[in-house]
């Protein structure tokens, strides 16, 4: 004979005993949960014959928990708070987004992407606003009230949530104005033949890792301009001084119009991760979320920026109309 399962507690029944026991009166769940004393009476005991125990000790004077009501309330008490939550999640997640968000970023990919990418979000989520708080500091979300820090290549600290949302790869460009005046390099030995637009070194000279086909070379460049920065270095390579070694994110608006050229494709460099870090709150707001997913979104799809430094072209170009 197949035995058939104990069918679970009504969920109504263990709310209203939950009531019960967590005010240890059976008048005061009544009056909190807005039914009649008698009603509480009733659930309660439909309860304990569902389950086949006595869940309370009752006197004229008070109302305490058997020993099996108070290992049924802790389990019950830890159900309906993961119900609540699950519902609150819901509401959340269906909720449009909107409000604050405030976020820290780095410099240069601020300026380069971040804020170039904004307009399209904000179109998508007219109730969101987002104030930006630049600095290349390492920030303590919780210090500066960020709902988000954006973390470009170094760890974030484990305290907070952290979701990736991809790395930069590093190439070699210049602009057709320098390689008018020299030559464009071939391979990785022509390389000691040009100028660099270097940042570290004051000395005038640099070792830059590159990755080829033939895995990692070290490669001696010198140059008589240091710039720290991808913005700045951007401007100096748009401007013909050199060779550099940019994010190639950020390069190609430049490279797509003629402003700048790839050299020697098949080296270049893996740069740091990008990641979001941000509180671990137990409900995320829509518009955080949002951002998050919007921002993943766009770095897989490594979809360039908009430029926001005029090309020389263009420049040009205006000032001939003027």
């Amino acid at each position: 004979m197949v035995r058939l399962k104990q069918q679970p507690p009504d969920l109504n029944d263990v709310t209203v005993f939950a009531g019960v026991a967590e005010t240890a009166s059976f008048t005061a769940a009544a009056r909190t949960l807005g039914i009649p004393r008698a009603t509480v009476s009733r659930t309660v005991a439909r309860l304990e014959a569902a389950i086949g125990a006595q869940l309370f000790y009752r006197t004229t004077r008070k109302v305490e928990l058997t020993e099996i009501g108070r290992a049924f309330h802790d389990l019950a008490a830890r159900g309906l708070a993961l119900i609540a939550e699950a519902g609150e999640t819901a509401a959340a997640t269906r909720s449009e987004p909107s409000g604050l968000v405030r976020v820290t970023a780095p410099i240069n990919f601020a300026t380069m992407a971040l804020i170039p990418w904004l307009p399209e979000f904000l179109a998508m989520h007219p109730a969101v606003r987002i104030a930006l708080r630049l600095t290349d500091e390492a920030v303590d979300p919780l210090d500066v009230r960020a709902d988000l820090a954006i973390l470009t290549g170094r760890r974030p600290d484990s305290s907070f949530l952290t979701r990736r949302l991809g790395a930069s790869r590093l190439i070699l460009v210049a602009s057709p104005a320098y390689l008018g005046r020299t030559s464009e390099p071939r391979r990785l030995a022509d390389l000691k033949d040009h100028e660099f637009i270097l940042f570290t070194s004051d000395a005038g000279t640099e070792t830059w890792p590159l990755d080829g086909p033939k895995g990692r070379v070290q490669v001696e460049v010198t140059g008589r301009i240091s710039v720290r920065g991808p913005h700045a270095e951007l401007s100096a390579a748009l401007s013909g001084l050199g060779i550099a070694i940019l994010p190639e994110a950020i390069t190609r608006p430049y490279l797509d119009s003629g402003d700048l050229v790839h050299l020697l494709p098949d080296y270049g460099r893996e740069g740091g991760e990008i990641n979001a870090v941000f509180p671990a709150n137990r409900h995320q707001p829509a518009a955080l979320r949002a951002l998050l997913d919007f921002l993943a979104s766009k770095m897989a799809e490594r979809s360039p920026p908009r430029p926001l430094l005029p090309s020389p072209t263009r420049r040009l170009s205006t000032m001939r109309n003027r």
